[in-house]
């Protein structure tokens, strides 16, 4: 994996077709952030706004603080809660081709301020990093 910048951010390059290689999609690149990297960003007060796709149980149960819950199975109603102008990191629970498809999805709809959460809320959640525990607003 290889890490580049994405604005301030270190990101390592995947693409989505090699992500989601054998089922016929293809995508844009999708830029991974570390969790350490992350991490530092939301000590640091960074203008970074936080997207759990995760159900809203799971989020319940424990989450990035500052994190906008914003289900995947809502995803569509809720894309509006998304800002475009700010950077947005996405994460979830989910394999790497899921979340590369919402990506793409959001890069479609012309989101050009997103990345995603290398090894997801588990990846976080496994290197200590800070978890709240509280439902969705």
């Amino acid at each position: 994996m290889m890490l580049v910048p994405w604005g301030a951010l270190a990101l390592a390059l995947v693409t989505a077709s090699a992500a989601i290689a054998g089922h016929g999609a293809s995508g844009p690149p999708v830029p991974l952030v570390a969790a350490d990297h992350a991490a530092r960003l939301v000590e640091r007060g960074e203008a970074l706004v936080l997207v759990d796709l995760r159900t809203p149980a799971e989020f319940a149960e424990g989450h990035i603080p500052g994190a906008v819950s914003v289900p995947l199975a809502s995803l569509e109603e809720r894309v509006r809660d998304i800002p475009r102008t700010r950077r947005v990191l996405l994460y979830c629970h989910c394999p790497l081709e899921e979340i590369a498809g919402v990506y793409a999805v959001l890069f479609r709809l012309g989101f050009r301020n997103h990345a995603v959460l290398a090894d997801g809320f588990a990846g976080w959640a496994a290197r200590g990093h800070p978890i709240t525990p509280g439902p969705a607003d």
